[in-house]
């Protein structure tokens, strides 16, 4: 029976982690969602007006590099209030990403605190593997929702079609990923 609950009791870590984690994946789609909308705008815009003149791929990765570590470095409400400013995203999915900041902050400050009770017992941590398990589910959906958001974008990028997913495609094998999982 020991064991059974400390089984248990993993599968409540792993729901949070999960959770956690999409909480992250999340946070990631909104540092490429800046970087669409914002750097590779940009740099399509000055590439088209000067017919590439000005191009210089070992200047425009390192700006790539700055620009993403820049992302990468914000914090989660930043990014948000960022990516809200922006009118490509509909006030639905801006709603949204302001309440998974709220749960995100939650799940990673008080989460367990305010769930000793129910950890402390088999149907509390089945309620919370419930519930993280939502969370999970949620975080995962306005990352999806957030990418198919910004599709026009990507198009207008030249990301898109069947040209773009070949790349993706190598891409992935070249990294050794089963792209067809996805």
């Amino acid at each position: 029976m020991a064991d059974d609950e400390g089984e248990h009791v993993k599968d409540v870590f792993a729901y949070f982690g999960r959770a956690y984690y999409e909480a992250g994946v999340l946070e990631t789609g909104l540092a490429i969602a800046l970087m669409q909308i914002d750097f590779l705008s940009r740099v399509r815009d000055q590439y088209l007006a000067d017919r590439g003149k000005s191009f210089d791929r070992t200047q425009y990765e390192a700006e790539f590099d700055r620009f993403m570590e820049n992302q990468h470095a914000q914090t989660l409400g930043n990014l948000i209030k960022r990516v809200s400013a922006l009118p490509e995203l509909s006030d639905g999915l801006k709603e949204r990403l302001r309440e998974a900041k709220k749960r995100r902050d939650f799940l990673g400050h008080h989460y367990f605190r305010e769930r000793a009770v129910e950890f402390s017992n088999r149907a509390g941590r089945d309620k919370m593997i419930a519930e993280l398990h939502n969370d999970g589910d949620m975080f995962e959906a306005i990352d999806r929702d957030l990418y198919t958001e910004l599709a026009p974008i990507r198009e207008g990028l030249g990301m898109s079609g069947e040209k773009f997913q070949k790349y993706l495609s190598q891409f992935f094998a070249a990294h050794g990923v089963n792209s067809s999982a996805e």
